[in-house]
């Protein structure tokens, strides 16, 4: 079980990682940060199950930071570190589920305490659970695809599983919490307004949380995923040319990279690489890849022309990593190898280019 520690007093940090019996609980130290700010970065790359974090630090508070777990790192557990003058702002803290407070001073009766409800942690998490808690990627993948598809079907067979429903009926429901973030992810794909999408992410987890079985909440869900899949239906021409453009800038600034490729966008866009095919292709009436195939070959063509550019250098400025690779694509498309073109176009000027 990996522990973040946060405080913005190094000897705090330091006297609960000396004093913690991290073997106790199975305990390993993801990292110490001395802010929310520094905080949000080991998030990211360590993603700790539990972080134990002081509420007042300047900048990101604790508050701040329980609030940020509670919207975007739902598997996290998040325990405060308070004074008695502090608890009351501390209890603010409640709304975003926050698993337990330690009260200040520390003492080794109260650190006792904290391992054993550390050592809980750690036996709710090793229990058997539904596999998705362990991929949290694979399941917003399997999401996502069922929401560009708008197939409701794919997301009803998800919802009436009896692993779900137990899940909705947890007191934590980190998987309830999982697909509401989806829902709103997924908005942000369509174009959406972000500081319009958390306030209405707000609400919708207040009105959430308010319901008290695992039925309500399922047909919770159900109900704003269908909504949201009439929308989109309803909308694809809006959502299409943001998209579109966003690929068309991409490749202009990035093709000369031989490391750029379809995928590393679709990846970008957090889109699957057949939907972002079929939205350009609906869009321009081209493949993606094609697309940015003839963008590289274009640029090759400008750049033969000055002969003071070696042939193979010529290659790597365009994307391209081998030449041979290189110079049979360049002749499927011109109809000539890079060398005939630039004998040819050094003879004189060569008519007017079809756009590519």
């Amino acid at each position: 079980m990996k522990i973040l520690l946060v405080d913005d007093d190094p000897l705090a940090l330091e006297g609960i990682q000396r004093m913690l019996h991290w073997e106790a609980f199975g305990g390993e130290l993801a990292g110490c940060a001395a802010s929310g700010e520094e905080a949000l970065a080991l998030l990211e790359s360590e993603r700790p199950d539990v972080v134990i974090s002081d509420i007042r630090m300047p900048g990101m508070d604790g508050l701040d930071l329980a609030r940020h777990i509670y919207e975007h790192c739902p598997h996290t557990r998040m325990i405060l570190i308070s004074g008695h003058g502090e608890f009351s702002y501390a209890q603010r803290a409640l709304q975003y589920q926050v698993t337990d407070y330690l009260l200040k001073p520390i003492t080794r009766a109260k650190l006792n305490s904290l391992e054993e409800r550390l050592a809980a942690i750690q036996k709710e998490l090793t229990a058997d659970v539904p596999p998705w808690y362990a991929c949290d990627e694979e399941l917003r993948n399997r999401v996502g695809q069922a929401l560009r598809k708008g197939d409701m079907a794919a997301i009803g067979e998800l919802l009436i599983q009896p692993d779900v429903f137990r899940a909705l009926c947890s007191r934590r429901d980190v998987l309830g919490i999982q697909l509401l973030n989806y829902l709103f992810l997924y908005q942000e794909e369509l174009g959406k307004d972000r500081d319009s999408l958390d306030a209405l992410r707000q609400e919708a987890m207040a009105e959430y949380w308010a319901l008290t079985s695992a039925g309500e909440r399922r047909a919770y869900l159900a109900a704003r995923y269908y909504d949201l899949m009439e929308y989109a239906e309803a909308r694809k021409g809006e959502y299409a040319n943001p998209i579109v453009r966003y690929c068309l800038q991409a490749i202009e600034e990035n093709f000369s990279d031989s490391n750029f490729n379809v995928s590393n966008l679709a990846d970008t866009l957090h889109l699957s690489l057949s939907y972002l095919s079929t939205v350009f292709k609906n869009t321009t009436g081209q493949n993606v890849s094609s697309y940015l195939s003839a963008r590289r070959l274009r640029q090759s063509q400008q750049l033969l022309r000055d002969p003071s550019i070696p042939i193979r250098e010529v290659c790597f400025l365009c994307g391209y990593d081998d030449p041979r690779y290189f110079a049979k694509l360049f002749k499927k498309h011109a109809g000539m190898t890079p060398s005939e073109f630039r004998n040819l176009y050094a003879a004189g000027p060569l008519p007017a280019e079809e756009p590519s």
